[in-house]
């Protein structure tokens, strides 16, 4: 029987106000710029990588994010909303793939329908491959919410079934168990207001895993000099 399928949301659609500068092109000791990095390593363990972006002023495709897509079969998709907070850029990511099916099951080939998102972040390069392959098979057992966790903190990226969507979108009662109530419910992902607030993450199947890359990310200049000096590179 095939694996389900999952496809991952980068969301790289970030002003990057705290970095002072688009921390996706940071560097790491290693040359790689951090989108890069979170890039590769997720295309090891996934097929289907989608970089959420945002389009340049003049609504033109990011170069930049482009370019990184192009060097590692992954697909870059501009988030016109992104400017109202990262709710949104996952909202966009969630709907385009929503979009795709209906596209597809309307043209009379449907294929095969994603299963799940994962969702991950562009400034959190240090999660390993290794780590990313449990959440995966976690998921392929279970068919339910997954989501790491290092220590006594959960942490990132999060593995998201289809059966929670509508509740994310606004849609349905959240829950993060396999088959929320969809019923009508309260105002979904908006904002900086992420999936973070909006589902029951005790409910979720929590992977332990001593991966300390799943709990850091780059929000500052002094986050990437830590991360680096704590963290050996991820990939090859």
């Amino acid at each position: 029987m095939p694996s389900p399928r999952v496809v991952v949301l980068v969301l790289a659609a970030g002003a990057s106000t705290r970095f002072g500068s688009d921390k996706r092109q940071a560097l790491l000791p290693d040359g790689r710029s951090l989108l890069d990095a979170v890039v590769a390593t997720h295309r090891e363990v996934f097929d289907e990588v989608w970089v959420l972006s945002r389009p340049t002023a003049d609504g033109q495709t990011d170069a930049f994010a482009q370019s990184v897509c192009d060097a590692h079969g992954a697909r870059c998709m501009p988030c016109p909303d992104a400017v109202l907070g990262q709710g949104h850029t996952l909202a966009a990511g969630l709907r385009l793939l929503q979009a795709e099916a209906g596209l597809s099951a309307l043209a009379g080939a449907p294929g095969e329908p994603v299963a799940a998102a994962l969702v991950a972040l562009a400034d959190m390069p240090w999660v390993r491959a290794d780590t990313l392959q449990r959440l995966r098979e976690r998921f392929e057992a279970t068919g339910r919410v997954v989501l790491p966790r290092c220590g006594e903190a959960l942490g990132h990226p999060r593995l998201l079934p289809r059966a929670v969507w509508l509740a994310l979108l606004g849609d349905a009662v959240p829950g993060a168990g396999s088959a929320p109530a969809h019923a009508p419910g309260p105002v979904g992902l908006r904002g900086d207001r992420g999936a973070q607030a909006l589902l029951d993450w005790a409910e979720a199947e929590q992977v332990v895993v001593d991966d300390l890359g799943v709990l850091r990310d780059a929000d500052t200049p002094a986050d990437l000099r830590q991360g680096n000096a704590a963290l050996p590179p991820t990939g090859p």
